[in-house]
């Protein structure tokens, strides 16, 4: 049991650092104000309908990463490098924000698409996902992701107070603080994946 548990914290870490909801506020916030002007759409709905994407791509991935991994042939080795790399570019171009959402014309229909996959959940999550899953338990992916999805809930569900509380500024300084923790993470993938090749 001990086993299942343990590794819960850090991969909660990881997958939180990569999914990134502080680098989305306030962008998120000023689409939101704009539009919900005229779709008289509340807040709290547009956490919930983000959220409940999230948590349904994070125990999808969960699920299906390492079957996945096996259909296709790929190495674990073959994917922490490449995953490594996406990682990399990820946290390099998360430090720029969302400037996507400042083409989104009706909010309702951007809930899902763009916001909470590819912004929020995007490729990088799916890869980090795919590669926990060669070394850890598809039920501690899953907890993993349930505990990941209620932070980004509450996250997302106190961002006007954050934005506030921080401004702006301080609010994009907290993501891009993340994007650090991300690159770090692709880093680390990659000099698993090299010092785990055999060379002949």
């Amino acid at each position: 049991m001990t086993d299942i548990f343990s590794p819960i914290p850090i991969i909660t870490v990881k997958l939180f650092a990569i999914i990134d909801p502080f680098s989305v506020l306030p962008y998120l916030l000023a689409v939101y104000e704009e539009a919900a002007r005229e779709e008289k759409i509340t807040w709290k709905f547009v956490v919930n309908k983000i959220t409940i994407a999230i948590g349904v791509l994070l125990v999808l991935f969960s699920i299906l990463g390492k079957p996945l991994l096996d259909f296709l042939g790929i190495s674990p080795q073959a994917l922490e490098i490449a995953g490594g790399i996406l990682l990399v570019y990820l946290g390099i171009d998360t430090m720029g924000g969302f400037q996507q959402l400042r083409f989104v014309k009706k909010l309702e229909e951007a809930l899902i698409t763009p916001i909470a996959t590819p912004l929020l959940v995007g490729p990088g999550t799916m890869t980090a996902l795919i590669t926990l899953s060669v070394s850890y338990n598809p039920v501690t992916l899953i907890l993993s992701s349930i505990v990941v999805t209620l932070l980004v809930y509450f996250s997302l569900l106190i961002g006007p107070i954050l934005v506030r509380a921080l401004g702006e500024t301080g609010t994009v300084a907290a993501g891009r603080f993340t994007a650090i923790i991300i690159a770090a993470f692709g880093i680390q993938l990659i000099l698993a994946g090299i010092s785990q090749l055999k060379f002949v």
